[in-house]
């Protein structure tokens, strides 16, 4: 009977706290997307929130944290669409798609550029390495297919492709793979 009961309760804090993270996580993307990552602070992404300051402190120590939540969260939610696809092509395609439209990112290089030129440099960051680790799985590729498709999609970072172009180079791309 105790047993059941502690179950119970850690079922329901577990969802609790999945469902709060993914409040802070559509704040914090939503406040990315309007005002970049220098003009939002923790209290903007709590009150977006609609979470407790002390909340969204348990979850995350400062911004620079949520917004690398952030962009794991993009990376699984991207990753999931891409494995899915049904061919190389197509999971190219999505995934330049998603670069390319993202509000957040094109709101943080015009108004982050120096931020975001720090963090598409930073090659030895535990974001790159899962970025480079999903895109290994997504394409099961070797280093240099990998290290291809990778460069192909940061540039989208700083110079979105249209549809049409995206399609394209995906369709390149992927009979070189």
């Amino acid at each position: 009977m105790v047993e059941s009961s502690a179950r119970s309760n850690y079922q329901h804090q577990s969802t609790v706290h999945r469902r709060t993270r993914g409040a802070i996580m559509s704040a914090a993307r939503a406040l990315l997307g309007e005002s970049g990552i220098s003009a939002t602070n923790m209290i903007d992404i709590a009150d977006r929130a609609q979470v407790s300051r002390a909340s969204l402190y348990n979850h995350f120590r400062d911004k620079h944290e949520v917004f690398v939540g952030l962009v794991e969260t993009e990376i699984d939610r991207i990753s999931t669409l891409a494995l899915v696809a049904q061919s190389r092509s197509e999971a190219l395609h999505m995934i330049s798609r998603e670069i390319s439209a993202h509000e957040g990112l094109r709101t943080a290089i015009e108004r982050d550029g120096d931020l975001m030129a720090a963090a598409l440099t930073a090659r030895d960051h535990k974001v790159w390495v899962e970025i480079y680790a999903q895109l290994s799985k997504i394409f099961a590729t070797d280093v240099v297919g990998v290290g291809l498709v990778l460069r192909w999609l940061m540039g989208q970072v700083t110079a979105p492709l249209s549809e049409e172009h995206s399609r394209e180079q995906a369709n390149r791309i992927s009979s070189i793979l």
